[in-house]
């Protein structure tokens, strides 16, 4: 998928979990403690992550935003190799190719 049709698909969705839930977009403002410009904004996909995370919290989709983040842990190859310590750092050994335009199945 394009990565600037994602911040438009993410505000329809946005929009659609409002009229589900049939809230006004002031409404919506007011629950997620955010201006109207600022749920304007999130529906049209042009906001921040700090916007969206108070309006999905408002919203009880906070979940979905988590979601596309899972807590993967340390990994096991990682906790051999040191038993006292997390990394905190990657050792830029790998080199990332730029992604594929896959599509995104959420």
């Amino acid at each position: 998928m394009d990565s600037e049709r994602i911040p438009a698909i993410i505000g329809r969705r946005v929009k659609q979990y409002r009229l589900n839930q049939d809230l006004t977009q002031e409404d919506l403002a007011t629950l997620a403690k955010v201006s109207l410009n600022a749920v304007k904004a999130a529906e049209s996909g042009k906001s921040t992550l700090a916007t969206y995370v108070s309006i999905l919290q408002a919203l009880g989709h906070i979940d979905n935003l988590l979601a596309a983040f899972p807590d993967e842990g340390v990994s096991p190859v990682q906790l051999l190799k040191s038993s006292t310590k997390q990394k905190q750092r990657a050792s830029g050994k790998k080199r990332v190719k730029p992604a594929d335009n896959e599509e995104l199945d959420w």
